[in-house]
């Protein structure tokens, strides 16, 4: 799967650099969830993230929450695709918010499959 993984990574960053870009967006800017592809490394392999970025509010709306839902992080690989949900304590996301999230991703190095909450909202407004 890594030589596979490696060979995806080429053709996307080749992708990008002919498309002049960082990143894919799927829609436009502002909107309650963005999908999204971009870079990135997991447990020492970099990988293309098929990632989606959404707020609190718009999962909520797909998924039980309780009276202070903390903001997480979903990581999964799914037929050999890498993906990645954040749920944000954010009104909307824009373009600085997806911007912050790809840094975050990128500078966490203890990211590992699963899902995992942080910060409860109530601390995050």
């Amino acid at each position: 799967m890594e030589k596979e993984n490696t060979s995806e990574v080429e053709a996307f960053r080749d992708m990008l650099a002919l498309q002049g870009k960082l990143f894919l967006i799927r829609g436009d800017l502002p909107a309650n969830k963005v999908e999204l592809q971009f870079e990135g490394v997991l447990n020492g392999v970099s990988v293309v993230w098929h990632a989606c970025v959404r707020t609190i509010e718009e999962y909520s709306l797909h998924n039980p929450v309780s009276d202070d839902p903390e903001q997480y992080i979903n990581i999964e690989v799914v037929n050999e695709r890498y993906k990645l949900e954040v749920g944000l304590n954010v009104s909307q996301i824009d373009l600085s918010v997806l911007e912050s999230t790809i840094i975050m991703i990128r500078k966490y190095k203890r990211l590992r499959l699963g899902y995992h909450e942080y910060g409860v909202r109530s601390k995050t407004e």
